[in-house]
């Protein structure tokens, strides 16, 4: 590879590649993300930088690169996910067909996160040509985060490398978040029993117990400070004049540190087992996580150069950070965007952002590894 001592990509490049991220449909599910991953993989080798991409299921793939300068010593990754939620209604334009407006980029994904996955690439590859930046790093763009972070794990478990640190390019309007709230979904069944809608003392409703129990299970979980229950799915009866014998609904429940999923789940737990026929399935768990240390510093030093205030937040949403962080990884998440925009219609990334946010990536590399000598 030729060293240079010059940006590699400037602002109009960056642009221009998170355009063209947004033209993928990596909606998950089911994904699709191996074309978008072989994409990266190919731009990366036009810069003359290795690259691999990496199938987890059937063309849902990682994709990553390496850079060893100082053999034998830590990594910093530098990581976002290929994937996008489904984009819903009410776009006024093509969410899959961006459109670049006075200052914004509006696609789906644009916020969440490709112009964060754009930024870190193309900063990527600025330090890769930079004859004078001596640290480690490794670049990883990963499948299935907005549901079952398979690509992360996946990632995680063939991981040989001693990685120090992490960056996240989530949409935190470049904030410096530290940590986030961990995670549970879980689905809730119940049983009835049925009878003619006429004479529903004859049946059981299984609606009626979903909710009875939603009320009871909110009750106690509200006690615990910071955390959120939100019934985002529900389900139930078969017909209009016919008692329901089976309701089901999922719950998200969001919580700080001040308390686990396993306590979770056993209070929920100990309230489902008054209702005969009731059942728990969990669609997803991970833990809140925090982190501090020199990544953290060095992102704080660099935001303050940057004139963005560089007190630490705490994210809402959950990302691919839980498991990193589980590795011992100090794990922070700092990107373009507006966590606010996330998974909504008309969805956009203002550019200035993007720019700032690849600028800020290659001054935190460089810092983390002036302090790490």
């Amino acid at each position: 590879m030729e060293y240079r001592n010059k940006i590699m990509i400037d602002d109009k490049e960056l642009e221009k590649v998170t355009v063209d991220f947004c033209k993928f449909d990596t909606t998950n599910p089911p994904g699709n993300e191996k074309k978008l991953a072989l994409f990266i993989k190919d731009y990366l080798e036009k810069y003359g930088i290795e690259a691999w991409y990496k199938e987890v299921q059937r063309n849902r793939a990682n994709v990553y690169s390496i850079l060893t300068k100082k053999e034998g010593e830590e990594y910093l990754l530098f990581t976002g996910h290929l994937d996008v939620v489904p984009a819903g209604s009410d776009w006024e334009t093509d969410p899959f067909d961006p459109v670049t407006e006075k200052g914004k980029i509006y696609a789906r994904g644009s916020s969440d996160m490709k112009s964060g996955l754009a930024s870190l690439l193309t900063a990527y590859i600025d330090l890769c040509h930079d004859a004078e930046f001596k640290g480690n790093l490794i670049f990883l763009g990963t499948c299935d985060e907005e549901v079952g972070c398979s690509g992360v794990k996946n990632f995680l478990e063939h991981l040989q490398l001693p990685v120090a640190g992490a960056i996240i390019g989530e949409p935190t309007s470049n904030r410096l978040a530290t940590g986030e709230k961990g995670a549970l979904w879980l689905k809730l069944t119940f049983k009835g029993k049925s009878a003619h809608g006429s004479q529903p003392e004859l049946g059981k409703n299984a609606i009626i117990d979903l909710f009875k129990t939603y009320n009871k299970i909110f009750e106690e979980l509200s006690r615990v400070p910071g955390l959120t229950v939100s019934l985002n799915k529900i389900s139930g009866g078969a017909k209009e004049n016919t008692v329901p014998d089976r309701a089901e609904c999922v719950l998200d429940i969001r919580f700080k540190q001040n308390i686990f999923s396993k306590e979770l789940k056993k209070r929920i737990s100990k309230i489902m087992s008054y209702v005969k026929g009731s059942g728990i399935e969990v669609l997803l768990q991970r833990e809140s996580f925090s982190s501090s240390g020199i990544l953290t510093d060095s992102a704080k030093t660099v935001l303050n150069n940057n004139g963005i205030d560089p007190e630490e937040i705490f994210m809402n949403y959950f990302t691919d950070g839980a498991f990193i962080s589980q590795k011992n990884i100090e794990t922070i998440i700092i990107g373009p965007g507006k966590a606010s925009l996330a998974h909504v219609s008309n969805e956009y990334v203002e550019i200035d952002e993007l720019n700032l946010s690849k600028k800020i990536y290659e001054e935190i590399a460089r810092n983390f590894f002036e302090r790490n000598v």
